[in-house]
């Protein structure tokens, strides 16, 4: 295995994906899910004689699951990964995933498939294999699509505030000034070397809140940690991929957040803050501040996956959206066969399920 190569491949991948670059998934695979089994797909093609990597998949077996009853391989998914798929060359995606169906396919393999799961459903994989499989005559399915906020750099400044925020950008404007009260307020965006004190900030911050009371933090397992700090220093050593940002009081950090680059765009990771000035919302304010200069710090970069849930507060900063789903690619007849069925069924239960707001409003009607 080339770590170099698929680095290389991840900068010119058709679809940019941090979460897919060998400096998330290496150290995921050593300290999340250490002694776990994983399948490398490495798909190489001629490139005038010599042989150059164009698509990487990372993998786990399954003999079934409720959405692909049949045996099949699951794109590998860490408990932080927050975006799915291959990286695959740009200028071959479709001979990538012709060459992926042909090696799916032959008699002597066990796995009829692929699941993917948090794939971008009009991305240009999705529309690769949905193609394809279309002419094989083996439909894919896409479950579940979910919309991801989203950021385009080009759009961010003071104006895109006042368009998302409206009079709440008066009060927070208000909490910064309460901030600066405090003390001097300073904002930081570390794209040239992260130091060790900002990752250390980083790790206490986001441990002091609900993450740290729930085990949900970075530093809340030794393994948790040991990943955290091993991928920001692969990030940081690859041509400076590791960038956070500080909203400091008088030199002291309140809040932080922890992102990676991936070819042309940013993934927010992490996020942490002081929980002692709640109120004041530093949090918040980190990402506002954010906003108002991401285009100065990042002029490389046209946009920013958030990572975020439904219910997370960047969804209200980040206007921009695409959906992301679960992929599922039957490579054989039985396959598609099973999916069909499985399709059927789940419809014929969704049929079946009573309409929740009309029980609602008859409920209260008879109260």
């Amino acid at each position: 295995m080339d770590r170099q190569a698929w680095a290389r491949l991840e900068a010119r991948s058709a679809e940019p994906n941090a979460f897919m670059s060998p400096h998330f998934v290496l150290p995921a695979l050593a300290h999340l899910d250490a002694g776990a089994s994983a399948v490398l797909m490495w798909i190489e093609r001629d490139a005038g004689g010599l042989k150059e990597l164009a698509g990487v998949g990372v993998f786990r077996y399954s003999l079934g699951t409720r959405a692909f009853p049949w045996p099949h391989l699951t794109a590998y998914q860490s408990e932080h990964t927050y975006l799915g798929g291959l990286l695959i060359d740009a200028e071959a995606v479709l001979p990538i995933v012709e060459a992926i169906q042909a090696f799916l396919s032959r008699r002597s393999c066990f796995w009829k498939g692929l699941e993917l799961p948090k794939v971008h459903t009009s991305g240009p994989l999705a529309e690769a294999i949905t193609a394809l499989s279309s002419q094989r005559s083996q439909p894919v399915q896409l479950l579940g699509p979910q919309e991801r906020s989203m950021l385009t750099l080009a759009n961010c400044g003071e104006a895109l505030l006042r368009d998302t925020l409206g009079k709440k950008l008066n009060e927070i404007n208000r909490c910064m000034r309460r901030l600066e009260e405090m003390g001097r307020v300073s904002w930081h965006c570390l794209r040239e070397g992260i130091p060790a004190e900002s990752i250390e900030d980083f790790l206490r911050l986001e441990h002091l809140g609900w993450k740290g009371e729930s085990g949900t933090s970075m530093r809340s397992t030794p393994a948790g940690e040991a990943f955290f700090r091993d991928m920001v220093a692969r990030f940081d050593g690859d041509h400076h991929r590791a960038l956070f940002t500080e909203l400091r009081i008088d030199g002291r950090a309140v809040a932080s957040t922890c992102n990676f680059v991936s070819g042309n765009m940013g993934f927010a990771f992490k996020v942490g803050w002081d929980p002692e000035l709640r109120k004041l919302g530093p949090g918040m304010l980190n990402e506002v501040e954010f906003i108002r200069h991401v285009r100065l710090h990042c002029p490389d970069l046209q946009s920013f996956d958030s990572g975020a849930s439904a219910d997370s507060f960047i969804n209200r900063l980040w206007p921009d959206r695409r959906a992301l789903g679960l992929l599922l690619m039957p490579s054989s007849r039985l396959a598609s066969c099973a999916l069909t069925v499985t399709q059927r069924l789940r419809e014929s239960r969704q049929a079946r399920r009573p309409n929740s707001e009309i029980d609602a409003i008859i409920t209260e009607v008879k109260a």
